[in-house]
């Protein structure tokens, strides 16, 4: 019963011909595994081999419109989960900038892909995310210019759309290093003080709201870039420009209060952490519902027991 359990030691006794054979059966009539197939083939051959399927399998995944429904979203999932592998396992331990480049146009695709599948389940999201940290990990070997990376960071999370470039500034903070972090907090400035563009405007305007499209995309621009410098003040150990991005009243909710807090006492500012955990405590007090309290106890916690004059 052994002999016939399906398994690698088992197949590899039917040698080369008998398996090639088996697949050629197996693949007729199913697409996926046809591809599957190519992209093997395709690794024998060497890294710029796949680099040049997967090219055309993103531009095909690009231009595709047929919806893909909950039925055969597992394939595809499973599809997508192939292509960022083949980067890894193909090309990264070889090329890592061929990788980066592959890595950054997949993420690229997340709009068609989106528009295509409901994600409802977060699968979608799960491929992409392990797509950024793949990037994290070739991080250290990219030859790309420090301030050309900052600059196409600012370029891509500005249109992500799904966030499919969260997390891209830490995942690529050994290739900015200082020099690039500096530069992307720069642009994210200028970027953020900058009027909107026609076309940033322009899909505001399709809702209707009383407020006006150009205060939406200004907002939104601002939103955007506040979330970019935190990231950069927190690769920088800047805590009071991670605390800059908001008002006095926002340092009062559940909802911030407690990373603000968390990221004082890193830093040794036990008594300032203490007085943001106070005042958001106190803020609490008067509201029926209180999510965040626990997050709020659990900082104080840390910070210590000790009452600061607010």
């Amino acid at each position: 019963m052994a002999k016939k359990t399906l398994n690698a030691e088992n197949l590899e006794k039917l040698g080369a011909d008998r398996l090639a054979a088996l697949v050629m059966d197996l693949v007729q009539g199913s697409a996926a595994l046809q591809r599957r197939a190519r992209m093997e083939l395709s690794a024998a051959q060497g890294p710029k081999e796949i680099a040049a399927d997967l090219r055309k399998r993103f531009a095909l995944l690009r231009r595709s419109t047929s919806y893909v429904d909950w039925r055969k979203q597992k394939a595809f999932i499973k599809d997508l989960t192939g292509l960022v592998a083949m980067i890894e396992t193909g090309i990264a331990p070889l090329d890592a900038d061929e990788a980066f480049d592959l890595l950054w146009s997949f993420l690229q695709l997340a709009p068609s892909i989106h528009a295509r599948t409901d994600d409802s389940n977060g699968a979608v999201g799960d491929v992409l995310r392990s797509a950024v940290e793949l990037l994290a990990t070739i991080s250290p070997r990219l030859t790309i210019k420090p301030n050309l990376l900052a600059e196409r960071i600012v370029e891509a999370v500005a249109e992500a759309g799904y966030g499919e470039f969260d997390g891209i500034i830490p995942a690529m903070a050994e290739a900015l290093g200082v020099e690039g972090l500096t530069h992307l907090k720069q642009i994210t400035e200028a970027w953020a003080a900058a009027a909107p563009t026609p076309q940033e405007i322009a899909q505001f305007r399709q809702f209707g709201l009383s407020t006006s499209p150009m205060d939406l995309a200004r907002r939104q621009r601002q939103s955007t870039a506040s979330i970019i410098l935190a990231d950069i003040a927190d690769l920088q150990g800047d805590v009071d420009a991670f605390m800059a991005r908001y008002s006095a009243e926002q340092l009062t909710y559940g909802t911030i209060a407690p990373d603000v807090a968390r990221r004082l006492i890193d830093a040794g500012r036990l008594d300032e952490a203490l007085v943001i955990i106070q005042r958001a405590r106190a803020a609490e007090d008067g509201k029926s519902f209180r999510a965040s309290r626990y997050d709020l106890d659990e900082v104080y916690g840390l910070a210590g027991p000790q009452e600061v004059s607010l």
